[in-house]
């Protein structure tokens, strides 16, 4: 996740001492910063941890709360959609209104939020929990960066970001399984709502510590909010996924249809409305212009269809192990578990790989991915007990994760002039959640569709129903992936052609 790389200029002066008011850059006070580092990095672990933990969840909150097919998926979605509207946005404001500040009020946020999901009584409340929860992830998530950025300079700004990089990986290792353990293990008869309310102390503490340790930076004459522009997207998305959604359950009626069709012109007029912002000297949340670089298209679209086949893989996933299998939430995470180390071990070896054979390693990361869902279709259709191919997949799965999505980032935005790498990296940011929020809306409603007595929470599938379910939805897992491949391929072929060019 990348934010706007908005330079600080000024801080609050409780602080400015600690600054360089020519560049905004932090002076050296390497304990304030490597203090207010430890405490950035709560929230980035939480919002991390939180993104992960809900996969083993979702069959417990579905019988919990006698949720319906399209409630399981907004589980999923609710929490994404405000976030990626709302991430520029939470930029803006850390830059306007001082960083630690908005990084406080989004803990306060999420850690509210996170206390409502550990207490929703019914399925409505949870996913407007979740919604409040993205929100507050979106406020909090990009501090985290750009405070990173601004308070280390040099050598102790890349230790910095390795360290985030850790706490990222750590945090997506023990996730699904800290989840089972919480579900399976927990307290007073919990269950599913300690996933959630676990959040609830480490926000606490991470609020109470960040009052006094976090640094404050405010970037002066920084850009006004475009909340218009969020709203309408936000309307746009929601047109476009929740009917789509909802209509399997109602047996898709007429508006199941229509209304994703109104998002058509809701989009054309968001980007009307923004390139008449961006023409008018404001600061669009999408800057349209950028999709003139052909470079730029292929590369955001490649992300957009990877990220869409992640998390909706996943989904299926937990139906076959859980509802189908009869998993418990702690096996269920066990199964998921290899799949976070392996991504985290191809992360660390990708920039040497990169180094080595150059744009090939992110095309070996989508084909190695590509080849994790061929396996899991392969098992669910012939084979949907046998954990141990399943483990493979998920493998395969975290390594080619590994590899593309800290490359992917870098070679889009290799193709961006300097001066619009910020809202670049904004856009691929807010893509990549948009991608997620659209795979999950695909894959559930086919899931379900080939699993119909899953719709109903009061009801279980057998192996073989649930295997086949995931094998017919993760064709389009595999149908995005192949997708993704052919725009970077031509990102990377037309990148190296520049190359060429210019040598």
């Amino acid at each position: 996740m990348s934010i706007s790389r908005t330079e600080a200029g000024a801080v609050s002066s409780s602080h400015q001492s600690q600054f360089d008011p020519a560049t905004g850059e932090a002076k050296s006070h390497p304990g304030k910063q490597w203090l207010s580092l430890s405490v950035l990095l709560v929230g980035n672990f939480v919002t991390v941890l939180d993104l992960f933990i809900v996969n083993v969840a979702l069959d417990k909150m579905r019988g919990g709360l006698h949720a319906t097919a399209a409630e399981v998926q907004l589980f999923i979605v609710g929490y994404s959609v405000p976030y990626g509207v709302m991430l520029l946005n939470g930029a803006r404001l850390g830059d306007l209104y001082g960083r630690r500040r908005l990084f406080l009020i989004g803990m306060t946020v999420f850690t509210i939020a996170s206390a409502l999901c550990g207490f929703a009584q019914s399925p409505a409340m949870l996913i407007g929990a979740r919604a409040l929860q993205g929100l507050g992830a979106a406020l909090l998530m990009p501090q985290v960066f750009t405070s990173l950025r601004i308070l280390f300079d040099g050598e102790q700004r890349r230790r910095a970001f390795g360290i985030m990089g850790a706490v990222q990986g750590v945090a997506a290792c023990i996730s699904q399984l800290a989840g089972g353990v919480l579900i399976d293990y927990g307290v007073a008869g919990l269950g599913w709502r300690l996933v959630f309310l676990i959040n609830v102390p480490i926000g606490i503490a991470a609020l109470i510590a960040g009052r006094f340790l976090i640094v404050e930076t405010r970037a002066p004459g920084a850009a006004r909010l475009d909340l218009r522009g969020a709203v309408i997207a936000a309307i746009g998305l929601a047109l476009l996924l929740l009917p789509f959604m909802e209509g399997q359950d109602y047996g898709w009626p007429w508006w199941s249809l229509a209304l994703p069709a109104l998002s058509i012109p809701v989009f054309a007029y968001f980007a009307y409305y923004e390139r008449r912002l961006s023409a008018a000297g404001g600061v669009p949340i999408i800057d349209v212009s950028l999709f003139r670089n052909i470079r730029f298209v292929y590369g955001v679209a490649g992300i957009f269809l990877f990220y869409s086949a992640i998390s909706s893989f996943f989904l299926s996933l937990t139906m076959l192990l859980q509802p189908g299998l009869g998993l418990s939430p702690l096996w269920a995470g066990a199964v998921f578990t290899p799949s976070a180390v392996t991504f985290f071990a191809a992360a660390l070896i990708s920039p040497k790989l990169a180094a080595a054979i150059g744009h090939r390693a992110l095309l070996t990361g989508v084909a190695i991915f590509g080849l994790s869902l061929l396996v899991a279709i392969a098992t669910g259709a012939f084979a949907p007990a046998n954990l141990s191919l399943l483990i493979i997949a998920l493998m395969l799965n975290g390594a080619g994760q590994g590899l593309v999505i800290p490359l992917a980032l870098n070679t889009v935005l290799g193709g961006v002039r300097d001066d619009q790498a910020g809202m670049g990296s904004g856009i691929v940011s807010t893509l990549q959640v948009m991608g997620t929020s659209f795979g999950v809306a695909i894959v559930g409603v086919l899931f379900f569709s080939f699993a119909p007595q899953l719709a109903d929470p009061a009801t279980r599938a057998s192996a073989a129903d649930a295997g086949h379910a995931l094998s017919m939805a993760t064709i389009y897992n595999l149908a995005a992936v192949i997708a993704s491949f052919a725009g970077f391929y031509l990102l990377t072929r037309s990148t190296d052609a520049q190359h060429r060019r210019q040598t």
